[in-house]
């Protein structure tokens, strides 16, 4: 598989290197300790009040993220 040696083996471009930045920053068990360590903040007891929709954003963004991450860029050859 010579294909997806060269796939696994590419340079990663600046595009890829925000969606794997974008997906560590908005993994959604990341919202868990957010809501805990701003506990007794106005923005914890808002992200508890509404940690559904939180969670769905996160694991969107998240989604998102890797999805930019492992999508070659068209102007990378991998010949």
């Amino acid at each position: 598989m010579p294909g997806l040696w060269n796939a696994l083996r590419r340079e990663m471009t600046p595009r890829n290197k925000r969606g794997a930045l974008l997906a560590i920053a908005t993994c959604p068990c990341h919202v868990v300790m957010l809501a805990f360590l701003l506990t007794g903040t106005a923005i914890g007891t808002w992200l508890l009040a509404v940690r559904a929709y939180v969670i769905l954003a996160f694991t969107l963004l998240f989604l998102y993220g890797l999805w930019l991450m492992v999508r070659p860029d068209p102007s990378c050859r991998l010949d």
